[in-house]
């Protein structure tokens, strides 16, 4: 009998878990974002360099993270953080090694491979996926999947899925990138 309540405990945790990572990515993909990134598409030349960035997670509360810069013939990527921000990630991701500073005292973090393909959750629209499961990612980062679409030229909406399950993504946000 005590095996049965934990695992009748242990499936009702599931269904909340999944339950609310569902209701999060249903309310973010009907918010005013959705429609200009599923009108967005893969642009015909990767990005390439450092792209300014703004976040449209947490309720537009301004965050650390000052963009995205791109190695367009490598495939690869990494995140921009303004000192303050990078101080904080240090905290939190003790063992990560490929923490480095630019010119302008930001720090670059968080490496991602870039793909062309199909959209996770919305398969009719081509983008660049930016892939941070890499073993030198830190795991909180191992599980986030980005995805990109050209909104203009130079333009790009980003879409940020958050992996809470095996096979089971949830959209937590968007961000927009900007060629400065």
């Amino acid at each position: 009998m005590l095996i049965l309540w934990i695992l009748l405990s242990i499936v009702a945790t599931l269904v909340v878990w999944l339950g609310f990572w569902w209701l999060v990515s249903f309310l973010v993909n009907r918010g005013r974002f959705h429609k200009h990134f599923v009108a967005g598409s893969a642009p015909n030349r990767a990005p390439d360099g450092f792209y300014q960035g703004t976040a449209h997670i947490f309720f537009g509360i301004q965050t650390p993270w000052l963009g995205k810069s791109f190695a367009a013939r490598d495939n690869l990527g990494f995140n921009i953080f303004m000192p303050k921000g990078a101080a904080l990630l240090k905290i939190l991701a003790p063992f990560y090694k490929r923490f480095g500073l630019n010119q302008d005292g930001n720090t670059a973090a968080f490496y991602f491979q870039t793909r062309t393909d199909a959209g996770l959750k919305d398969q009719a629209t081509d983008v660049i996926k930016l892939d941070y499961d890499a073993p030198e990612n830190p795991f909180p980062i191992r599980i986030i999947l980005d995805e990109i679409v050209e909104i203009a030229p130079d333009e790009f909406l980003g879409k940020i899925h958050l992996k809470v399950f095996p096979r089971f993504y949830s959209t937590i946000g968007y961000f927009g990138l900007k060629k400065s």
